[in-house]
C-alpha cells in the first residue's frame, strides 16, 4: 500500500510539472506566432501603403494590443484586408490567447506552490523542517517558526517544510510568514530534491510520532539518504529512545533531542547556539544537573555576593530566586539588591546540598 501511495504521489508531481511544462510552451508558441504576424502585416504596410518600417511596426503594434492611436491607418483596399485578415482575426486572437495561457500559467503555478507539488530549487541558505507532529501540527508549526522569527540569527532564513500532511496548502498563519513546503515524506528523494537540502543551512528532523518509537527508524532512513547526498547543513534530529542517539550522531547529526512538543523553543536554541540544548535537556531529567528550590527567607545589598558564596563553597549555582510576592527572578541583575524568600539552585543530582549547608554559605563570607 505504501509502494502505491509512493508512485501515485510521483506520477501526480510529475504530472503537475507537465501541466506547467506544457503552459510555458504553448505561451512560446503563441508569443512567437504574434511576432511573426506583426512582421508579415508590418511588411504589408510597407508594400500597400508605402510606409516606412518604423511607421508600419508602429501601426502593427498599436493595432494589435487594441491601443488604436489613430496617428497612422491604412487607407488602401488590399492594406484595409490585409489589416482585417491578420490583426483583427489572427492577430488579436492570438495575442488574447497568448494573455489566457499566461494568467492560467500563474494560476497552475502558484496553486502548484500552495499544495507542495513545486520545486524551491531557487531557495539557498534556508532552514528545511523535515516531518511535522502527529498531534497538534499547525499549532507545534506555528510556535517553531514564530521562535525561528523572533531569533535574529535566523530571522531571515526562508523556511521550507516536508510533510504528507497540509495537502490543500499550510494553514495561513504559516503561509503569511512566507513559509513554504513540499508535500511528500522526509524518506522520498523527489520531496528532499524539491525542498533543495542539498543547500540549505539548517535542517529540523523532527520524529513524527514522539510516543512511538518506530518513528526512529523513518528519521533513520532519512539520514541515510542525507549521508548520499554528502550536505553541509546543521542537522538537528529528534530520537525517542535514547538508545539510538549515537547511531544518529556517527550519521552526520550535530545535535540529538528527545521530542519535547510543549517546547519547540529549545530546537530553535539548538540552532543559535549549539550545546545550550545539553544543559537544557537536563532539566528535565532526574539524572545529571536539576534545578531545586530551597525555601529560605534572605535579603543582600547584591545578588552577585549571594550567589559567589554558594559557589565558592562548592555548592551549586544559583540562577535565580522567589520574592516575597511570590515573583519568581531569573538569572538577576549581579549588582543590584535581592530580596526574597527562596533561593533556586542548579546541582548535580548526586551533590544536592542539605538546608543546613546552604544557610551557612549564604549567611557567611567567602
Amino acid at each position: 500500500m505504501r509502494l502505491f501511495t509512493k508512485i501515485f504521489r510521483r506520477r501526480r508531481q510529475w504530472y503537475a510539472k507537465g501541466l506547467i511544462s506544457n503552459s510555458k510552451h504553448r505561451i512560446r508558441y503563441l508569443l512567437l506566432l504574434v511576432v511573426v504576424i506583426i512582421l508579415i502585416h508590418s511588411f504589408a504596410m510597407v508594400i500597400f501603403e508605402g510606409l516606412t518600417i518604423g511607421d508600419a511596426l508602429w501601426l502593427s503594434l498599436t493595432t494589435i494590443n487594441t491601443t488604436g492611436y489613430g496617428d497612422l491607418s491604412s487607407t488602401s483596399f488590399l492594406g484595409r484586408s490585409a489589416t482585417v485578415l491578420l490583426m483583427y482575426i489572427l492577430g488579436i486572437t492570438v495575442m488574447a490567447q497568448a494573455a489566457t495561457e499566461f494568467i492560467e500559467y500563474k494560476l497552475e503555478q502558484k496553486d502548484q506552490k500552495i499544495k507542495g507539488h513545486w520545486n524551491w530549487n531557487t531557495m539557498k541558505n534556508h532552514i528545511v523542517i523535515i516531518h511535522t507532529p502527529k498531534l497538534n501540527p499547525k499549532l507545534y508549526l506555528e510556535r517553531l517558526v514564530s521562535q525561528i522569527k523572533k531569533t535574529p540569527s535566523l530571522s531571515e532564513r526562508p523556511i521550507c517544510i516536508v510533510t504528507e500532511r497540509f495537502a490543500e496548502g499550510l494553514p495561513l498563519t504559516l503561509r503569511e510568514q512566507n513559509v513554504v513546503h513540499v508535500h511528500g515524506e522526509g524518506r522520498d528523494e523527489v520531496a528532499l530534491n524539491n525542498a533543495n537540502v542539498s543547500e540549505a543551512s539548517k535542517i529540523i528532523l523532527l520524529s513524527s510520532d514522539s510516543a512511538n518509537s518506530a518513528s526512529d527508524s523513518i528519521v533513520l532512513d532519512v539520514l541515510l539518504h542525507f549521508q548520499e547526498l554528502n550536505l553541509d547543513a546543521f542537522i538537528v534530529a529528534e530520537a525517542v529512545k535514547d538508545t539510538n542517539r549515537e547511531r544518529f550522531l556517527n550519521l552526520g547529526v550535530n545535535s540529538v533531542l528527545r521530542p519535547i512538543r510543549a517546547y519547540p523553543e529549545l530546537i530553535v536554541r539548538t540552532l543559535e547556539a549549539p550545546g545550550t540544548e545539553k544543559l537544557l535537556e537536563n532539566l528535565f531529567s532526574l539524572e545529571g544537573d536539576r534545578a531545586i528550590r530551597f525555601d529560605y527567607e534572605f535579603a543582600t545589598e547584591k545578588w552577585s555576593d549571594i550567589a559567589c558564596r554558594v559557589m565558592h563553597k562548592g555548592l551549586g549555582t544559583l540562577v535565580g530566586y522567589v520574592d516575597e510576592n511570590d515573583k519568581v527572578w531569573t538569572n538577576p541583575p549581579p549588582f543590584k539588591p535581592a530580596k526574597g524568600k527562596a533561593l533556586l539552585l542548579l546541582v548535580h543530582h548526586k551533590h544536592i546540598p542539605s538546608h543546613e549547608q546552604l544557610v551557612s554559605s549564604v549567611s557567611s563570607e567567602v
